[in-house]
């Protein structure tokens, strides 16, 4: 027994802390297990030997330190157990770990080939650029051509237009040449076949005709020159009177507005008998002629400075007051300028009248805005005695302008019906010059119209000319803006094939580091794998060994029972090897315990190494990288 117990001891002594590496973890708990079936064997003979004195003294405080030892043993197993299943919820994380890096790596597979994928549409973006270039290349070259033989076409044709029009314009050259010949050679003939008889007093009468005939063309210019002028200014003139009077028909309109608005502020005012005498007067006499309405306002404006107006009122007959100053203030402007400008003629003068009949008939436009103004400008008048009589000698200015164009008037009405009879004598005059003019008219008109045409044909060839210029400018603008283009696409490709190029080598060098690191993630992956496996059988063992020592506690509770039963000193004995066999199991549950927390620290390098190498692969950077 003692060699029994030695050799457990020595077996026991002989496993060192430094044998529960994860290598030979398999080995120590198999001498483990051979160990407690060698103690389980030892307990029955222990039985059969006989009690000393000191364990029978000691019974009573074994059997209590081995219930606390067994306790002790249970929450240790318990503690093992949870250790156990922490280090399986470990090998799950990090079997996860693993699934998410072989993700990982597939996902990286995935974007290489998305990459590669874009590298060749980038290359067949390329090449379709390079086909554009060169079709444009070649499109141009056929515009050149079609340019060049346009060119080519025009200068023919505007050299073939040129000599032909030097040939028409020769030819009709040569016949107008033959023609003057001809006329001449008759004209000779003519004056050779006179009479004998005719003497020099009738070529003394043609002559007088012709001098004749050459002065009657000359007034016949001049008249027509005067017609001409004073057709022009009778249309001047008639346009004048027209709006003169479409302005003096809106001058007694607005005449009617305002004895309308007297009446309005007489129904309001109606306080002083010397105001309602004023607008019955006004409304007596609207129907006058513009000389009796100045001589009315005249009035007026005498009997409004006698009157004293309503107080409530002064405000808006300043502002009227103002008004009509300003207005006879521009009619004297208008004066003087008038009176300034030198006459160089009649017709300037009859103008120049008109357009003041014109502006002295717009006046009351402007006195038509201010209406309410000139309704209550009674009050403020009789304030200002000056004014008033400054008024005065400008409304008399203001009529005696009017008198003299009317005046104006009829003189031009005189003058228009002596047009008339000039008019009517200078076309006898013309009809008769016309009859004598006809002959030589024809010839002239055919002569004309042989110019004419020589001058549409010019005309004609000029228009195409600068036709054929213009097309040409077209065409060079065209070809301009085809070289533009052709130069821009020939950048654009050169940049593109350079992006290109550059995308291409960042992908390539991507891709190398991509397939080296997938590499390296598949040599760790099979690494993590094994090790897993190996977690994973070391878990398993232990479970077993677990479940055996609880079998073992529960097969040692019932001998322990049993033996009790049988002999207390036996059982005393007994409680003494279950103690030491207690005592082993406890130094093999620490040193399973050390072995396992080994265990743990090499899974936790294990679990850095994973979490190390599932952030190598950052993949989202090297895309975007490529995207940009």
């Amino acid at each position: 027994m003692e060699k029994r117990k030695w050799l457990w001891k020595r077996r026991s002594s002989e496993r060192s802390p430094g044998e529960t590496d994860t290598s030979g973890s398999l080995s120590s708990h198999s001498e483990r297990y051979s160990d407690d079936q060698d103690v389980s064997k030892l307990s029955p003979q222990l039985n059969n030997n006989t009690q000393s004195p000191e364990v029978s003294s000691k019974a009573s405080t074994s059997s209590e330190d081995v219930t606390d030892g067994v306790k002790i043993l249970t929450q240790k197993l318990s503690a093992a157990l949870v250790n156990i299943s922490a280090k399986e919820d470990l090998v799950k994380q990090h079997s996860k770990v693993a699934e998410e890096a072989i993700a990982g790596w597939e996902n990286a597979e995935n974007e290489v080939v998305v990459l590669k994928q874009k590298l060749e549409a980038s290359i067949q973006q390329n090449l379709a650029l390079e086909d554009r270039v060169s079709h444009l290349d070649g499109a141009l070259k056929e515009c050149v051509r079609q340019l060049r033989q346009a060119r080519e076409e025009q200068e023919e044709k505007i050299s073939e237009a040129i000599a032909k029009a030097a040939q028409d314009w020769e030819t009709t050259k040569f016949e107008l040449k033959s023609r003057l010949l001809d006329l001449q050679a008759k004209s000779e003939a003519i004056n050779s076949k006179l009479p004998p008889q005719v003497g020099p007093e009738v070529w003394q009468k043609i002559e007088d005709l012709e001098k004749k005939n050459a002065d009657l063309k000359l007034e016949l210019s001049s008249q027509l020159e005067e017609m001409e002028i004073r057709t022009i200014e009778r249309d001047l003139s008639t346009q004048a009177a027209e709006t003169a009077s479409k302005q003096h028909l809106e001058s007694i309109k607005k005449v009617a507005k305002l004895e309308a608005e007297c009446r309005r502020l007489k129904a309001i005012a109606g306080k002083s008998p010397n105001i309602s005498s004023i607008y019955v007067e006004l409304l007596t006499d609207s129907q006058s002629d513009s000389g009796e309405r100045v001589n009315l306002v005249e009035i007026d404006t005498h009997k409004m400075i006698c009157s004293e107006a309503n107080k409530g009122e002064l405000s808006c007959s300043d502002s009227w007051a103002s008004a009509l100053i300003a207005e006879l203030d521009q009619f004297k402007n208008e004066k003087t300028v008038n009176r300034s400008l030198p006459g160089s003629s009649i017709e300037i003068d009859i103008m120049d009248d008109f357009l003041e009949m014109e502006r002295l008939a717009a006046l009351p436009e402007t006195k038509s805005k201010n209406q309410c103004l000139e309704s209550k400008a009674t009050a403020k008048v009789s304030n200002n005695d000056g004014d008033s009589l400054l008024l005065k000698a400008e409304l008399e200015a203001m009529i005696h302008r009017t008198t003299e164009l009317e005046k104006k008037l009829e003189k031009i009405e005189v003058e228009k019906a002596e047009l008339e009879t000039a008019l009517t004598k200078t076309q006898e005059s013309l009809n008769e010059s016309e009859l004598q003019l006809r002959d030589t008219g024809l010839k002239l008109e055919e002569l004309q119209r042989e110019l004419s045409m020589a001058n549409e044909a010019k005309q004609n060839l000029e228009s195409q000319l600068r036709n054929m210029e213009a097309d040409v400018e077209t065409m060079s603008s065209k070809i301009e803006s085809l070289e533009k283009e052709i130069e821009k696409e020939s950048t654009l490709s050169a940049e593109v094939s350079v992006n290109a190029n550059e995308s291409k080598k960042m992908l390539e060098s991507q891709l190398i580091s991509i397939e080296v690191e997938a590499r390296t993630m598949s040599a760790k992956i099979d690494s993590l794998e094994t090790e897993v496996e190996k977690e994973r059988a070391l878990s398993a063992q232990i479970t077993v060994k677990c479940q055996e020592l609880e079998e073992e506690l529960s097969r040692k509770k019932q001998e322990t029972e049993l033996q009790q039963t049988v002999n207390s000193n036996v059982e005393v004995k007994i409680k003494q090897e279950d103690l030491t066999a207690a005592a082993g199991k406890l130094a093999e549950c620490q040193r399973t315990i050390a072995s396992l927390g080994q265990q743990l620290k090499s899974l936790a390098t294990l679990e850095d190494f994973l979490i190390d190498s599932a952030s190598i692969p950052e993949f989202p950077k090297g895309r975007s990288v490529i995207d940009s």
